[in-house]
This record gives C-alpha cells, structure tokens and sequence, in this order.
C-alpha cells in the first residue's frame, strides 16, 4: 500500500517525537480548519495530517525548542498567548496536556476520514500526496484496469503523482472550488480542489476529494435513451435505479413511473384501435386511470358507443338502401329494356312510314302521269273517232260507187244481152243469106263470142260487185261499230281521266299527310331513342347505386359492433320483364323508404 501513496511511503513512526510533533500540528490544523468554518467535514484536520508527513519528518531531529516555537505560533495562530521562558516547563506541560487532547480529537477525525463515504486525498503545498482515505484506497483497488489503460507503462507508486500532474494540466486549475473532470479508462472523475491556508495566508496543502461520474453519465445516458425511445413512441424502456439512492434515483424512479403509466395508457389504446382497424368496435379501454387520463378514456370509450351505434345505423341504413336500389336497378332495367323494344319498333314503323311516304309520291307521281296518259289517249280516241267518222263516210261513197258500177254493170249485161240478141239475129238472117251472108255470119258469131264473153265479165263483175257491197255493208256495219265503240271509249276515257285526276289530287293530299306523318314518327322515334338513352343511363347509374351501396354495405358489414350480427346481403339485380309483360306500374310500385332513425341525433352527435 505504501508504494500506492508515492511520497506518502517515505513517512516513518519509528520515533515517538516524531508522533508527538504529528500529532500537535494535526491538533492545530483540525482547530484551523473549525475556525475557518470550511464545509467539509474535518478539512482542516486532513490538511493537518497531509502537512504532518513531511512536517514531522523535518523536526524529528530537531530539539524540543523549535517543537516549542511551533507550538508557540500554533498558539498565537489560534489567537492564544504563548507562555513566557521563564515557565517554559509549565508551557510544556500545557503544550504536552494540549498534544494529548490534539491527538486524541486527530484519531477521532483520522477515523472519520478514513470511514467516510467520499474519496478524498491530501497533498502538501509541493503538490505532493501526504494523505489517502479508506474509500479512496478502495477505489484505487477497483479501478486499476482504468488506470493502467490511461497510464500505460506506470507504476503503481507513480500514478497518483500522474493523476495530479492530469489534473493540474486541465483547464481550470488553481479556481477555488471548481471542479476539473477527467476521463480514466472507462470512468469519469470529477476533482474538486480545495485549499488549505496556514496563518498569514500562506497555503498549507490542498484537499483534493474524488467523484466518480460513471455511475451518474450511465443513468444520464440511460434517461436519454429512454426519453428519446419515448419520443420515438416507444414507452417500455427503463431505467435501472441506484439503489443507493439520492435525488437523481428519485427522479429516475418517478420518470419509471410515468413511463409504465404511459405505456400501460398508449398500449390499452393501442389495443382498441388496432381491434377498431380490424372492425371490431366492441373493445374499450379497462384500466384504472385518473385525472386526465380518466378523462379521455371516458370520453375514448364514449366516442367508440358513438361510433358503434353510427356503424349498427349505416348498416341498417345500407341494407335498406340496397334493397331500394335492387328495386330501382331492376324497374330502371325493365324500363329501358321496354324503351329500347319501343324505340326499335317505332324505327321500324318510321321506315314503313318512309316507305309509304315514298309510295305515295312515287303514286302521285303515276297518278300524275296516267292523268297525262288518259288525257293524250282521250284525245287520241276522239281522233280515231273523227278518222272511223270519215271511214264511215269514205265507205259510204263506196257504197254508193259500187252501186253505181253495179248500175253500169247491169247496163253492159243489157247492152251485152241485145248485142247477144242481135248477134243472133245476124246469124240468123246470114244464114239466110247463104254464103252471101257467110261473113256476116262469121262477125256476127264473132260479136255473138264477144258479147256472150261482156256478158260474162258483167256477169263476174256483178257478181264481183255483189260480194264487194256485202263486204262494204259489213266494213260499213263494223266501221260504224267501232265508231260507237270509240265514243263509248272516249266517254270512257274521260271519265277515267277525271277519275284519275281526281285519284292523283287525292293522292297528292294523302302524300302530305303520310309526309307529315312520318315526320312526327321520326320525332317520336328520336323522342324514344333518347328516352331509352336516358333509361339505359338511369339503369346504368341505378346499377353504380347498387354497386356502391353493395360496396357500403360490405364495408360496413366488416365492423363488429358487440350487438346483433348484421344480416346484410348483396340485393340481387332481377332480369328484365318482356315486352309483353310491361304494363304501367303505378307509383306505389317502388316503395319509398326513409333513412333509419329519421336523422336523428345520438348524444348530440349528427346521426345518419
């Protein structure tokens, strides 16, 4: 141990002298150190015993009249009258009844220093270490490995003297009181120097008192750590507590506390809004909370029965809209189903009416042209009238022609008769005659052939003649007829170029009426057609409805309220009716619905 303390090792108590002068300035410093009121407890004394090495050293050799001296300052330092020469054995004996009572207050406080609590170390005004405390020896034992980590290569006699050379050297030094912080190793020491002064102010020693820091930085950082795991929102960490106890394990416990209050609050909330994310709105907050706290879990859990209730209302609400909207899709469906069936059959009904339109103008434009028609065969008629009326009367002349060469004819089969007649007469009287008439008789005979021949061309052309009147009576009977056939045909064709006429006027109005009325079908087919848009739109949003009000429905029915399970179902859409089967439904035949609860309001919330 001697080797630990450096000059502390060359102190020897081989002499009494030696104690006795040790013990009379540890007397006189303890009573210095009272006097001057310093705030550690027994400073003066300690500063004593550091001054005693090496004063005690000095005057071991000396006589007992320096040691006498000394106490005579001692004295006076203490404000007290040292004794005359002439008493110098009564001094003594009061300097030696003074040392008795030094040394035995000089044990007691040695004692104290060496069981006290806190390290602490003397070093002479050299700077030289003359005293080391119980719990600073102990400290020196327990960190060693820090000491040969920040002093490699040292011996263990050296290193206080390498710790006070650090500690000199650090900025700061030479203030009274302040403290000087030192990292050794893996600790961190905090020196508090406090001078002591003898009398005339002359500095006597230093008091040095050692304060580690390890313990104190290791909870500080373990605070930071939790305070910024807390501002992390992480409320589980702890900090270990001193069991030793003092203001900061005070604090670091109530920090502990209010950490476990924290987490034990965020984590009962956590519970329930991570039950509320997974829909069940049954879970409330159960713990035992006061002021503040208490508070909002009241109004947490007030907010959740508000919620639920609005959740068990839009489900209800939901599964009634559905419903209309099932409704409303399928009418809607129906509806433009039957438009779009309308519509097409009124297109349908449009183009016939185009096409009866078309026909009626193609009509009245035949009708226009048979007028035209009749008209130029009315007057056509009538020409072949006037030209049968003038056959009639070229035939007529024909007939009265061929009667009169019949008339002729007759004459020539007369003259032909008498010339016949004559002829035989001559022959007669030739023959008469004898050869004389011979001549005669031959061109009587030859005049008799010619006549008997004229009387046979009359005869033929008579004949001739005859089938010629027969055969111009009858084209005179059929030229007539057809005379009076072309009147009754001219008649006939007048009436029915008036009819005709008449047909096309008729025709003509009956155009503009189906123009008109295929006009308003094309506008009720367009009507149609944009109804059945609008329906098909309706049925195609009442479809979205469905759809959305499906999704609501769905959304909602994830929610666990804590209530009645919700019997929502997706409404079905129903198939579109027939044509034939639609018929005007009455209003009544989509109900109406109001919302759930009327609106009203829970709590004094809006309700839906």
């Amino acid at each position: 141990m001697g080797n630990a303390l450096g000059s502390l090792s060359h102190l020897t108590v081989s002499q009494p002298l030696t104690a006795a002068g040790s013990a009379v300035f540890a007397g006189g410093f303890a009573y210095l150190a009272a006097s001057s009121g310093m705030p550690a407890v027994g400073v003066g004394a300690v500063s004593a015993v550091a001054l005693l090495g090496g004063l005690a050293a000095w005057g071991a050799t000396r006589s007992l009249s320096p040691v006498r001296e000394s106490l005579s300052r001692l004295l006076a330092a203490r404000g007290q009258a040292a004794p005359a020469r002439a008493a110098k054995e009564t001094g003594l004996a009061d300097a030696l009844d003074g040392l008795h009572d030094a040394m035995l207050e000089s044990g007691r406080i040695r004692v104290a220093l060496d069981h006290a609590g806190a390290k602490l170390m003397i070093c002479d005004a050299e700077g030289g270490v003359v005293y080391v405390n119980k719990a600073l020896l102990r400290f020196f034992g327990e960190a060693q490995e820090d000491f040969r980590t920040a002093f490699p290569g040292c011996s263990a006699k050296d290193m206080l003297g390498r710790v006070m050379e650090r500690v000199q050297g650090e900025q700061g030094y030479g203030a009274t009181g302040l403290p000087v912080e030192m990292v050794l190793g893996r600790r961190t020491i905090r020196f508090t120097l406090t001078p002591v002064a003898a009398s005339g102010a002359v500095e006597a020693g230093t008091v040095v008192e050692w304060q580690e820091l390890s313990e104190a930085f290791v909870m500080t950082a373990a605070v930071k750590d939790a305070v910024a795991a807390a501002l992390e929102g992480d409320f589980s960490r702890r900090v270990a507590v001193d069991p030793k106890g003092g203001a900061l394990a005070e604090v670091v416990a109530g920090m502990n506390s209010v950490g476990a209050v924290a987490e034990e609050t965020f984590g009962d909330v956590a519970e329930v809004v991570g039950a509320l994310v997974q829909g069940d709105l049954s879970r409330r907050m159960t713990g035992r909370y006061r002021g503040r706290l208490a508070a909002l879990q009241h109004d947490f859990n007030d907010a959740l029965d508000w919620l639920g209730e609005t959740v068990r209302r839009v489900q209800s609400t939901a599964e009634q809209a559905g419903r209309v909207a099932g409704e409303i899709a399928a009418t809607t469906g129906d509806l433009a189903a039957r438009t779009e069936r309308s519509a097409s059959d009124l297109g349908e009904a449009s183009a016939v009416a185009g096409q009866i339109a078309a026909s009626a103008r193609q009509s009245t434009v035949r009708a226009r042209e048979a007028t035209e028609l009749a008209g130029e065969t009315m007057g056509v008629a009538q020409e072949g009238q006037n030209v049968v009326g003038q056959a009639v009367d070229a035939i007529e002349r024909i007939e009265g022609s061929s009667t009169r060469i019949s008339d002729i004819v007759g004459v020539i089969d007369q003259i032909a008769f008498q010339t016949n007649l004559l002829a035989l007469n001559a022959a007669v009287e030739a023959a008469r005659a004898g050869d004389a008439g011979k001549g005669f008789a031959v061109v009587a005979s030859e005049v008799r052939t010619l006549a008997q021949r004229s009387a046979q061309a009359a005869k033929d052309i008579k004949g001739v003649i005859a089938t010629s009147n027969g055969q111009v009576a009858e084209g005179v009977r059929c030229v007539r007829g057809t005379g009076e056939a072309l009147g009754r045909i001219v008649a006939a064709v007048g009436k029915v170029s008036s009819t005709i006429g008449d047909i096309a006027s008729e025709a003509a109005e009956q155009t503009k009426g189906v123009e008109a009325m295929s006009g308003s079908v094309t506008q009720m087919d367009g009507g149609i057609r944009q109804n059945g848009a609008l329906a098909q739109r309706s049925a195609q949003a009442a479809g979205e409805l469905l759809e959305q009000v499906a999704a609501l429905g769905d959304l909602v029915a994830g929610f666990h309220t804590g209530g009645a399970a919700s019997t929502q179902t997706r409404p079905a859409r129903r198939p579109v009716a027939s044509v034939g089967e639609f018929d005007a439904a009455p209003s009544s035949a989509i109900p109406t619905r109001r919302v759930a609860n009327g609106g009203r309001h829970l709590n004094g919330r809006p309700g839906f």
